[in-house]
């Protein structure tokens, strides 16, 4: 997995690249259903193709607009303050995941919910190579917190 991050105009951005044994196809069921988003982010769900539901717990949602939804390539969302867009890209035998996300600057929780991502997208490529999501290693993702709250500066 290769990430970078960048701050500009008052925003920061998180890009996360992998390679995912498994095709678009497959990759974009796991992404853009309620049924596979639910497998490794429990939280969400779907509205057709242009909404997503976070459940919050205690009865409260948080409802986010799709901004493009497009089987099997592309899945472009609201994310609290920001957006977050999913690009699946064919490759000889496998599919490259890219996840671009931009957050306000004075977000507060950036940095973690960048962490949050990471965490996310590896456990997108175990449900696609696999069939489960991953456990949380709650060490490595708070050393991944830190690690981009560096970066940033945040």
């Amino acid at each position: 997995m290769q990430t970078s991050y960048h701050m500009k105009d008052n925003n920061v951005y998180q890009k996360v690249i992998t390679r995912i044994d498994s095709s678009p196809e497959y990759v974009f069921q796991c992404l853009g259903t309620t049924k596979g988003i639910q497998q490794w982010f429990p939280e969400l769900s779907f509205k057709g193709t242009e909404r997503l539901i976070f459940d919050l717990g205690n009865e409260e949602f948080e409802d986010m607009e799709i901004f493009r939804y497009e089987n099997p390539k592309f899945i472009h969302f609201a994310w609290a303050e920001g957006e977050v867009e999913i690009l699946l890209d064919a490759e000889e035998d496998n599919t490259q995941l890219v996840l671009n996300e931009r957050l306000p600057a004075s977000f507060e929780n950036a940095a973690r919910d960048f962490s949050g991502w990471q965490f996310k997208v590896e456990s997108i490529k175990n449900c696609a190579e696999h069939g489960e999501p991953l456990e949380m290693d709650r060490q490595h993702f708070e050393s991944v917190q830190q690690e981009i709250e560096k970066n940033l500066n945040l």
